[in-house]
């Protein structure tokens, strides 16, 4: 393989699939640059901040190492380690691991060239899980030259990412039961050195990464990477498409007509699945009742609540539309209230539009997470977009919220 000249890492050496999620991307990250270069330049540090801390987080929770709630997270990194009382020992350890990676970007920024002296200090410097990731210390040359591949950008990281992995295999250090910080910031480096967001890593992701990891050759490992990557960019994007910006010349785009028409959709997808479920429901228990709502951002106040939960998971801040359809299911002493909502992302509202769920699950146990959902379960659409093009995308993503919510709700009446 010419790694070098990428001859076998062309875009359209890939499966259809994977150059299909490639190009979704791409037309997100247009709308992303519109907004970017309309930002002050000031803000983008501390912004990114709140993505490294979050990702700090992640990836301690992947080693096994969650010593902080989630309630905790979430507000350690929108805030910083100082907002949640936790050990002073723990919060230097994660303090060090974010101003590791601010500094990485920050040196990316400036130009730093990605030669093999620096990807080796870069692998001295950033923590492992148990320390130093004493496997990657003279993975530089390899390493560097992965990163000169010409490809698209998302290619090229999961490939220097699947260089650690490999060299990981090689060496003689015990396994670990994830990849530490140093193969998730070769590959985000490599996105930043091309003008994407930083890759922020879910630990409800670690067995389809670790699956991916473990497929059998090396071109279904990269392709498997590719696609896991585009997700966790696609939410990236989200992201940092919440920042606020200058406001344009140009008029702001309308979502409406787009989140009505497959909100709509959406409306009627669960009124047919409700009819259906309350047959099943019945035959457990005969009083069993199921019930579909919807409402608009005129109304959203009973559930706002939520919305914003449910806009967070998907890392994106909601903006001033916002369009739900819920289910709810009482089965015996459970009962189960399914959200799913059409949202715009940002305020000012940036013309993306995000398909988010939230599911609650109320038993004699109390109440809790129906879904357990990661920041890629999410349907993320572009202003270009139809509804008839892409509700095949939502009707998915809506059943396959319904499928594990009811099933948490069967399971727990059992």
């Amino acid at each position: 393989m010419n790694t070098r000249r990428g001859h076998d890492l062309a875009p359209t050496r890939f499966p259809d699939g994977v150059r299909r999620r490639l190009i979704s991307l791409d037309r997100l990250r247009e709308v992303w640059a519109d907004h970017q270069a309309r930002r002050p330049d000031h803000q983008w540090a501390e912004e990114r901040r709140r993505f490294f801390r979050r990702h700090v987080l992640e990836l301690r929770t992947l080693a096994g190492q969650a010593e902080v709630a989630a309630a905790d997270a979430a507000r350690l990194a929108a805030l910083g380690w100082d907002s949640a009382d936790i050990a002073d020992d723990l919060r230097d350890r994660l303090r060090a691991d974010e101003e590791a990676l601010v500094s990485m970007a920050e040196e990316c920024r400036s130009g730093q060239p990605l030669t093999p002296g620096y990807l080796d200090g870069l692998a001295r410097k950033l923590p492992g899980s148990d320390g130093p990731d004493a496997p990657f210390e003279h993975t530089g040359e390899d390493l560097a030259e992965a990163a000169a591949v010409e490809t698209h950008p998302l290619i090229r990281a999961a490939h220097l990412q699947l260089g650690c992995d490999r060299a990981l295999r090689a060496s003689s250090a015990p396994r670990p039961r994830a990849l530490g910080p140093f193969p998730w910031a070769v590959a985000s480096l490599s996105l930043i050195r091309s003008h994407y967001p930083p890759l922020v890593m879910d630990h409800r992701l670690a067995s389809l990464h670790g699956e991916v990891l473990s497929r059998p050759s090396e071109e279904e490992r990269l392709a498997g990477l590719v696609e896991l990557f585009a997700d966790l960019e696609t939410a990236a994007l989200r992201g940092e498409l919440s920042w606020t910006a200058r406001a344009s010349s140009r008029p702001p785009a309308n979502t409406a007509p787009l989140a009505i028409s497959l909100h709509r959709r959406l409306l009627e997808h669960l009124r047919a699945a409700s009819a259906s479920l309350r047959l099943v429901a019945r035959e457990i228990d005969p009083d069993a009742r199921v019930s579909v709502d919807a409402g608009d951002v005129c109304d959203d106040e009973r559930h706002r609540e939520r919305l914003d939960a449910a806009a967070e998971r998907a890392m994106f801040t909601r903006g001033p539309g916002c369009w739900w359809a819920s289910l709810e299911v009482r089965v015996d002493e459970g009962e189960l209230r399914l959200l799913i909502a059409v949202q715009d992302v940002g305020a000012p509202a940036t013309g993306v539009l995000a398909v988010t769920a939230d599911g609650r699950l109320v038993s004699e146990r109390g109440e809790r997470d129906a879904l357990d959902l990661a920041s890629t379960d999410c349907v993320t659409l572009i202003p270009t977009d139809s509804a008839g093009e892409r509700w095949p995308d939502v009707e998915r993503f809506a059943d396959d919220v319904v499928s594990r919510a009811v099933g948490a709700l069967m399971t727990a009446v059992r």
